[in-house]
Order: C-alpha cells, then sequence, then structure tokens
C-alpha cells in the first residue's frame, strides 16, 4: 500500500490552465510481440480521457513531435537533428559544427544476426568514457573525427561536413538486429567499415578487457544517429517546461527557456506551475517500455501514471479546474479534452488496445 495520496482537490483556481503532456512509450506496442499481449488493465481514468477526447494526429515520433511544438521544421530526407540539441543539454556551446550521436552501446552476435543493447545495462563510470573516447580520436583524427563523450551513456561525434548518411535512432535499434538498421545513403560504404574499425578498437581496449574480468558487458560498439546542425528559430510552447528528456532541455536552452525537473505528480506541477496559463511536461516512464517489450513494466507504469497524473487530470476536466489538457502518449495522436468532455455521455468507454498503434518502427 502506498502511504499517502495526494489530494485531488487543486489548491487553488486552475480554470485558465492547458496542460501537454508527454509520455512516449505509453501506447506504442513496439517490440510487444504480438500487440494483443499487453494486458488490458483497468486505467479508468486514462481510458476516460481517451475516449471523450478529440484526437489528431501528430508526428511519429515524440522527438518529431517535440521538434514541432517547438515550432522548428521536421527534414523530410534527412536525419532529425538531435545529436546537436540533446549536445546543448549535456554543456556543450552552441555552433555551426554538424553533430552525430554516437551512443556506446553492447552489440552481441548470434546466428539470427548481431543485437543492441543500450547504455541502461552497461552502467559506464565517467573515467571508462573518457579513456574510449580519447582511444577512439588518436585513432580517427585524419579522418576529420572528434568524439565527446559529454556523458556516460551520450556520446558526441563531430564532423567536417555532412557524412552523407542517414541514420536510425537508437531506441529503435534496442533488442533489434542492427543490421537492417545501420548507416544507409550515399557514402554507407564508408561508414560501415569505419564503425567496424572503431567496434575492434573499443574491443580491444584495457577498459573492456578489465569489464571482462568483472564479468561486466562489453561497450564494444557505437550507434551513430540523429546527425545535423542545430537549428534556429526555436519558440517555446508554453510557459512552464518540465521533464528530465536531454532533447526537451536542448529545445528549452535553444528558445532561452526555463526548464523544471519532472514532477513526480499532477499536484507536485500543480505547486510549481502557480501563476503558468499553459505548461508542457514530459514524463519518462515508460520510454524504454516498447524496445524492452515487457508487458509487465508497460502495466505497472501505467498504474504508477493512472494514480500520480490521470486521475487528477480526468478531476480537474470534470469539476472544470483544468482549461485544456492535450495528452501525447506515443501513437502518433493528440489527444485534445476541454472541460465540455465530462458531458460526452454518449461516448462508451474503450479498453486501452483500442488506442494502440500497430508495429512499426521508430523511424522512415
Amino acid at each position: 500500500m502506498r502511504e499517502s495520496s495526494p489530494s485531488l482537490q487543486p489548491r487553488f483556481e486552475l480554470m485558465d490552465k492547458t496542460l501537454h503532456l508527454l509520455i512516449p512509450g505509453l501506447l506504442e506496442t513496439g517490440q510487444f510481440k504480438p500487440a494483443d499481449s499487453l494486458p488490458d488493465i483497468a486505467a479508468p481514468a486514462l481510458r476516460w480521457l481517451l475516449t471523450r477526447a478529440d484526437a489528431h494526429p501528430t508526428p511519429a515520433t515524440t522527438d518529431e513531435t517535440l521538434f514541432q511544438l517547438f515550432n522548428l521544421p521536421i527534414p523530410v530526407a534527412a536525419d532529425l537533428p538531435v545529436a546537436a540539441v540533446t549536445r546543448l543539454a549535456d554543456g556543450g556551446e552552441l555552433g555551426s559544427d554538424w553533430w552525430l550521436r554516437a551512443d556506446p552501446v553492447h552489440l552481441r552476435p548470434d546466428w539470427h544476426g548481431i543485437f543492441l543493447a543500450d547504455a541502461r545495462v552497461l552502467a559506464i563510470e565517467p573515467a571508462e568514457a573518457q579513456a574510449l573516447a580519447t582511444a577512439f580520436n588518436q585513432t580517427f583524427a585524419e579522418d576529420g573525427l572528434h568524439l565527446d563523450a559529454l556523458r556516460p551513456n551520450r556520446w558526441y561525434l563531430r564532423l567536417t561536413d555532412h557524412p552523407g548518411i542517414r541514420t536510425h535512432s537508437l531506441l529503435s535499434a534496442i533488442g533489434r538486429d542492427i543490421n537492417p538498421l545501420l548507416p544507409h545513403g550515399p557514402s554507407r560504404n564508408r561508414w560501415h567499415p569505419l564503425l567496424t574499425e572503431a567496434q575492434m578498437l573499443l574491443h580491444g581496449h584495457p577498459v573492456n578487457r578489465a569489464r571482462e574480468e568483472r564479468n561486466q558487458p562489453l561497450i564494444n560498439g557505437l550507434w551513430l544517429w540523429g546527425g545535423g546542425m542545430a537549428p534556429i528559430g526555436a519558440q517555446s510552447p508554453a510557459a512552464g517546461l518540465y521533464g528530465n528528456d536531454p532533447l526537451l532541455r536542448g529545445l528549452a536552452r535553444l528558445a532561452n527557456a526555463a526548464m523544471a525537473s519532472v514532477p513526480e505528480h499532477a499536484g507536485d506541477w500543480l505547486d510549481s506551475a502557480d501563476g503558468e496559463s499553459d505548461s508542457l511536461v514530459v514524463l519518462d516512464t515508460m520510454r524504454y517500455d516498447p524496445a524492452d517489450g515487457d508487458p509487465s513494466d508497460w502495466a505497472e507504469h501505467v498504474t504508477e501514471l493512472e494514480y500520480h497524473w490521470f486521475r487528477f487530470c480526468q478531476r480537474w476536466l470534470q469539476t472544470g479546474k483544468l482549461a485544456a489538457l492535450h495528452l501525447y502518449p506515443g501513437n502518433g495522436r493528440v489527444y485534445t479534452l476541454t472541460s465540455a468532455a465530462r458531458w460526452r455521455f454518449w461516448r462508451r468507454i474503450k479498453p486501452l488496445s483500442a488506442f494502440r498503434t500497430a508495429d512499426r518502427p521508430h523511424d522512415p
């Protein structure tokens, strides 16, 4: 049992407040096989919100949705420039360089392909990241490449010009065979051998020999994705921005907007948002659930969000205390509700399975 329950009653008048709530992974199917293997848990408030809302299409991924909300263009035939933006959140300076995320990963070959595990399973120490980055830079300096390990789990590759490739996001590669997801484009024949050489360098480095002795998974690969230069013209979509997502924090820096940490529950947001007409909150609780493919984790996270967020939003809409809610659950839709939603009695409450997407890749 939970020790305490925050009150559902708002502590001040909310009449003019609008909440944009982004929850990547909430209604994606991802690696769940089959899609209907996800349990239809109760979640009455979430089902009420989805059923009573007006649904409209959004970009395919949460990252693209964030770019759209910050009034930035989404490239049609190029990567979304995630690397240059998240680098700002990790302490990098704004400039005109071309950046790729080059995130450290563990690659595991078997009879069916080469499968990727991300840095969550690696527990990389800062000293390990710096040692590997130094070895990379010494090896590839003549190729015009420089690797910055700004965070143990987020590394950045600086290029002299456009690399001539398109990439797939790290999230779309987790738990999958990487062979069909490798960089593609006019310069793929340059980058595939380079990545193989980098894997050999990392595999034989003293850092990984020490990890092997400690029975830790090896940091034996780099995943390139999110290439581009930092965009210009970002505009904050709300008076209040809340979240720990590095892309959100980087976009806020581009827009010269203040950021606050993600609230633990809706009551915390309520306290922080006093005086704000609208707020954007990004909750990362479920971001990796579709990639990891564990239905029990997904169900537990839905239950937590039901308790901490959805029931509050439902009550405040029903009582007219919240002017509008825009819910982005990661399925290519935004669900918009106003206080008028409480009068839509004719809409029969649907199970969560009615709102999930079919399995699709995260990237074009």
